[in-house]
């Protein structure tokens, strides 16, 4: 089994363990179990025992699944930096274990801080992700995809050398709102977007730059 292979088929894995662990606590579970929180930790939506069991794990495997197809379905990916693809191919089991963490410790009574939890979660995500995006190959499936980044290579590695700094940035502050107790679910939008606006407003300036040098 090659890497790639073995790497999919791990994560695949380790994305059915909340499943598992579900089967082996069958009996321990009842027959209704949070699946939903808002912001404050609160319970929104219940399911039924094997929906809330096993639905979440294989929803997730799916997506998984679907995420390494079309990764490694064109040819150009395979030239990728690996360090890409691995962390890619690990984003869902993280977000499987997860949810089966927020999940079971909700059916047994334990009490968790959901928002700090999932501000720290996704400001980790942020961080991982800004590090490998210097290092990240121009591609048609990987990376910011934006119309000047895809039809110039130099474009593409400008602006995601510009862009890694700035993905750790909003993941650091991610991390902190948690500590800091904001947990407004419009600060984690606006973050989210000034991470993706602004790099390509970026690109288009050197866009735009480029092509003004061509003319001239």
């Amino acid at each position: 089994m090659n890497e790639k292979k073995r790497l999919i088929f791990i994560t695949t894995l380790i994305c059915l363990i909340p499943a598992f662990v579900g089967i082996l606590m069958w009996n321990r579970i009842p027959d209704q179990i949070p699946i939903i929180w808002n912001a404050q930790g609160g319970v929104d939506r219940y399911a039924g025992k094997p929906i809330a069991v096993f639905g979440a794990p294989l929803l997730i495997t799916a997506l998984h699944l679907l995420c390494a197809f079309l990764i490694f379905r064109k040819s150009d990916n395979t030239k990728s930096n690996m360090k890409i693809l691995r962390l890619l191919l690990w984003i869902f089991p993280i977000i499987s274990l997860f949810i089966a963490v927020l999940t079971y410790s909700a059916v047994f009574g334990d009490s968790m801080n959901l928002s700090l939890i999932t501000n720290v979660f996704i400001g980790l995500l942020l961080v991982s992700i800004g590090c490998y995006l210097p290092e990240c190959p121009q591609n048609q499936s990987i990376g910011l995809r934006i119309p000047w980044t895809l039809a110039d290579e130099a474009n593409w590695k400008k602006t995601h050398q510009f862009a890694g700094p700035l993905w750790i940035a909003g993941g650091i502050v991610m991390i902190l709102t948690a500590f800091l107790r904001i947990t407004s679910t419009n600060f984690l939008v606006f973050v989210l977007l000034l991470i993706v606006v602004v790099p390509s407003v970026y690109s288009y300036r050197l866009h735009k730059k480029t092509s003004s040098k061509k003319e001239s």
